[in-house]
């Protein structure tokens, strides 16, 4: 009881520190005239803001049960005339598709995990689009088995060597749509289950569908009782598996190193200004190396121009 007391009072303090930081801001630097806005003070405002806030993530200090408090619920801060969201999560809790995909050229094992993922959601041609991953991962510009799975071909200026981000994929999702006109594929969650960036995963995070693909040869039951586990494991060998199975997932399970500790957090944030414009932020935030990475204001919207 008084660790997870300690834990919510550094949550607590944690949120004050961002407190502190954003309304730094508004006092010394928003000092705006007029009531109308535009784009570019929109744009401005968003990311004054932010600078102030990379600023105190700094001083914190994340572990896991920081991380697994405050990635419960969003957390509301009202902060002079905006309002703010925060929501916090571990960028750990995604199997990697760069390496999964990567392994499924080399392993038929996962080849088919693959292709069982597709099918569930019945997917038309799921051979095609992990054809279309596995293209894009390579550098050349051949389709795989007369395929026409090979987006160079058809768009030159198409990225290949990695799948990147999520902008990234939604064009390979989309380039098999226009190829097949099969909109089932939309129905995958790829974002659920998927990350681009880390091939660290921290079990202490993942979702039940994640684990029954990483996992699958595990029991299920085993599973379900991680997924839906109050707390956090503190070391792999707190895991409910028996001893050939830690011995497995030890050595990594499908091109993925399996954690107990996060060090990448996922981080969005929603910024309400005084009722005339909204804007969401993501980006990652490296706990060790303190640093931002993925910055993306992905919407500023106007609620109202007068």
């Amino acid at each position: 009881m008084k660790k997870r007391k300690g834990i919510v009072l550094f949550v607590t303090l944690m949120l004050m520190l961002l407190l502190l930081g954003i309304v730094s801001v508004f006092l010394n630097k928003t000092k705006e005239s007029k009531d109308n806005v535009t784009s570019s003070f929109a744009m401005i405002q968003t990311n004054l803001i932010m600078h102030n806030l990379f600023k105190y993530l700094t001083t914190i200090k994340f572990n896991e049960e920081t991380i697994h408090y405050a990635s419960m619920m969003p957390i509301p801060l009202n902060i002079g005339q905006s309002n703010l969201t925060l929501k916090i999560f571990s960028a750990q809790r995604y199997i990697n598709i760069n390496s999964f995909v990567q392994s499924s050229i080399k392993d038929n094992l996962v080849n088919d995990k693959f292709i069982l993922l597709l099918t569930k959601y019945k997917v038309k041609d799921p051979y095609l689009f992990l054809d279309l991953l596995k293209d894009t991962l390579d550098v050349d510009k051949e389709s795989r088995n007369s395929q026409n799975s090979e987006i160079k071909e058809t768009y030159p200026i198409f990225r290949n060597g990695s799948i990147y981000n999520q902008t990234h994929l939604d064009k390979i999702i989309d380039f098999y749509f226009e190829t097949t006109g099969d909109i089932k594929i939309y129905d995958v969650p790829f974002l659920e289950i998927f990350g681009f960036t880390n091939s660290t995963v921290d079990i202490n995070f993942m979702s039940y569908e994640s684990m029954k693909i990483l996992f699958d040869d595990a029991n299920q039951n085993i599973l379900r009782t991680i997924a839906d586990y109050p707390d956090v494991y503190e070391k792999l060998e707190d895991l409910p598996f028996d001893e050939y199975y830690m011995k497995k997932i030890s050595k990594g399970m499908l091109g993925q190193i399996i954690s107990t500790q996060t060090e990448l957090l996922y981080i969005s944030i929603n910024v309400n200004y005084k009722e005339q414009f909204k804007s969401e932020i993501n980006f990652e935030y490296n706990t060790k190396t303190k640093k931002v990475s993925n910055y993306k204001i992905n919407m500023i919207k106007f609620e109202h121009i007068d």
